[in-house]
C-alpha cells in the first residue's frame, strides 16, 4: 500500500448547472487528445456530485493524476461545478475529507487546494483557509 500524506481538493470547472460524475470526467481525462488528456483513467480518487453523492474514481491504491509533481503521496478529491458548491455537496466533501484524514492520519494543514501547489490554477475555487477550519 502506498503512503498517503496529503489530500488535494479540486473542482471540475464545469458549469454549476451541469450534474456530471466520474463517468464524464473519466472520458475527459482518458479520451485521446484533443478531446481528452489521454490518461489511463480518471485523475481523481473521488468526485462529489452536485447532489452530494460521492463517486469513487481511481482506486486509492493507485497514484492519481491531479496535482503534477504531488501525486505519489496524495489523494485527489473533486467537487463538480465551477463557482459555488451546493450546501449538501460542500458537506459531503467535508465528510469525505474527514474520513480520509482519519484513515490516513492526515492533519488539516495537509489538506490543500490544487492552487496551493500550482499558483497558475484557481482550482478548487474554494477558500481553503475556511475549508480547513470547517474540517475541525
Amino acid at each position: 500500500m502506498r503512503t498517503i500524506n496529503r489530500i488535494f481538493i479540486h473542482v471540475s470547472d464545469s458549469p454549476d448547472t451541469l450534474d456530471i460524475g466520474t463517468k464524464e470526467i473519466t472520458r475527459w481525462h482518458s479520451d485521446p487528445p484533443p478531446k481528452g488528456n489521454g490518461w489511463s483513467d480518471i485523475g481523481y480518487h473521488g468526485v462529489v456530485r452536485r447532489n452530494g453523492v460521492l463517486e469513487l474514481g481511481r482506486p486509492i491504491s493507485k497514484i492519481g493524476s491531479h496535482a503534477k509533481g504531488h501525486n505519489s503521496d496524495s489523494i485527489g478529491l473533486c467537487w463538480v461545478g465551477r463557482t459555488v458548491p451546493t450546501a449538501v455537496q460542500y458537506q459531503s466533501l467535508l465528510n469525505a475529507t474527514r474520513l480520509l484524514m482519519a484513515v490516513y492520519g492526515i492533519k488539516a494543514d495537509q489538506v490543500l487546494g490544487h492552487k496551493e501547489v500550482d499558483p497558475g490554477k484557481s482550482c478548487p475555487n474554494l477558500d481553503m483557509v475556511k475549508f480547513r477550519k470547517d474540517l475541525a
